[in-house]
């Protein structure tokens, strides 16, 4: 995580101590392709949205969010909102969502 988003990380934790409700990470993650099976690619993103989803509830819970305030979930690749077609919109559906619900 860079300094960006520690800021809007801070920014949800003053938002959930100001109204409460619950904090819900949505993590994805987009691996090229080249050379491994479907089956491969798709058990590897999820790993990787797992970690970024939990790493994120990690620094919530440093910064004040209780866990039981916290929904993280992993959607791997399932749910890409760029093209996959340049290593542009690849890198791009490696992210992370963050809403919170009153």
């Amino acid at each position: 995580m860079g300094g960006n988003d520690y800021q809007v990380l801070s920014q949800v934790a003053q938002i959930y101590r100001r109204n409460g409700g619950t904090v819900r990470i949505v993590a994805h993650a987009s691996q090229d392709a080249s050379g491994q099976s479907a089956d491969v690619i798709e058990r590897g993103n999820y790993e990787v949205s797992k970690r970024r989803a939990l790493a994120i509830v990690a620094q919530l819970e440093r910064i004040g969010v209780p866990r039981s305030a916290i929904i993280a979930e992993a959607a791997s690749d399932s749910e890409p909102a760029y093209g996959t077609n340049t290593a542009r919109g690849v890198a791009a559906n490696r992210r992370a969502e963050v809403y919170l619900d009153f």
